[in-house]
């Protein structure tokens, strides 16, 4: 097993606009004693278009250089149905999925990561108003049924299978996240997944967004997955509880979360996954005082999530990269 460095967390998102490009990434990783880099094939770090052949080959040699491995593509993908019938977004999905195809062929990447459906947050803001299933939008009969959830249910399989079948013409297999909506825990995913019925279409299973975290829980849903699971990313969350329950989270560094990363780890091995963890840091990091995070701040949070994530795969007899210790950032960057 061995641990890769998540690009999203130098988009500038959520820094201010501080970013990096894709070659500063790849160089920070190799620095820091990360064995791989994610691509996020979004702007401003590695949107296809913005990447031509001859960028596209000197990447590939870059990372050779420093020995990185570039080991997964993560678009941000939605396939739920339009809002407007004119604006048929699941077929500009289904192109922007292409064009990654393309890139991660180029790009010697097997696996792309993809969402059933993203919305910015684990809920959408009508889910109060479903019964018994989220609601896609406001109370109507069709919410009380749940019509709505299962109209959107077979709409997004229908354009996950479609992209399943884009990604065999490249030799890539689509990893399906475990995050809501549509597919609201690992049980759906796999669900979704199995009704695809594509040899190439996977699950991605990351452990943030298992629901319990004790041992046995999370043994028992690894194993649930088993040889589907084709990619997997680690983060860390705290909640912040108050006296009415949850009202969101923080991410922390790796290990002051709530994951239970060494049972996660164990389970994965039991089943014989080898691949990569992408480390992300993908939402609002708010500093003591509170302050926008920062670049240093993220590359901070990168170099404990090396120590911490090495350190633990080692004790378990389970890293299988190169070993390289983490450092300072590489001159010039």
């Amino acid at each position: 097993m061995k641990l890769s460095l998540d690009s999203v967390s130098y988009t500038g998102y959520f820094t201010q606009g501080e970013s990096l490009s894709i070659e500063e990434v790849i160089k920070r990783a190799a620095s820091f004693g990360f064995d791989g880099v994610d691509i996020f094939p979004h702007r401003p770090i590695a949107f296809p278009m913005d990447i031509d052949r001859d960028r596209r080959n000197a990447l590939v040699d870059l990372a050779g250089s420093l020995g990185i491995e570039l080991g997964n593509l993560e678009p941000v993908t939605n396939f739920m149905r339009s809002r407007h019938i004119l604006t048929q977004s699941q077929d500009k999905e289904l192109l922007f999925v292409r064009e990654c195809c393309k890139l991660a062929h180029d790009l010697n990447i097997k696996v792309i990561r993809i969402f059933a459906a993203f919305l910015g947050y684990f809920m959408p803001q009508e889910s109060a108003q479903g019964y018994g299933t989220t609601a896609m939008h406001s109370r109507s009969v069709e919410v009380s049924t749940s019509d709505d959830y299962l109209r959107e249910w077979d709409y997004v399989r229908a354009g996950i299978r479609e992209a399943g079948k884009i990604a065999q013409d490249y030799g890539v297999t689509l990893a399906l996240q475990n995050h809501p909506p549509i597919t609201n825990n690992t049980e759906e995913t796999v669900e979704m997944v199995d009704e695809v019925g594509l040899d190439n279409v996977k699950v991605g299973l990351d452990v943030p967004l298992l629901g319990k975290q004790d041992d046995d829980s999370i043994r028992e849903t690894v194993h649930f997955v088993g040889k589907r699971m084709a990619h997997s990313r680690i983060t860390a969350i705290r909640f912040k509880e108050t006296l009415v329950g949850v009202s969101g989270f923080d991410e922390v560094v790796v290990g002051e979360g709530r994951e239970n990363v060494p049972a996660f780890l164990k389970a994965c091995a039991e089943i014989g996954y080898d691949g990569c963890f992408g480390y992300e840091q993908c939402s609002p990091i708010i500093l003591k005082g509170h302050k926008h995070g920062t670049l240093k701040e993220v590359d901070r949070r990168n170099q404990a999530c090396v120590r911490y994530m090495k350190k633990l795969l080692d004790d378990l007899g389970l890293y299988t990269g190169k070993k390289r210790t983490a450092g300072a950032v590489p001159a010039g960057v």
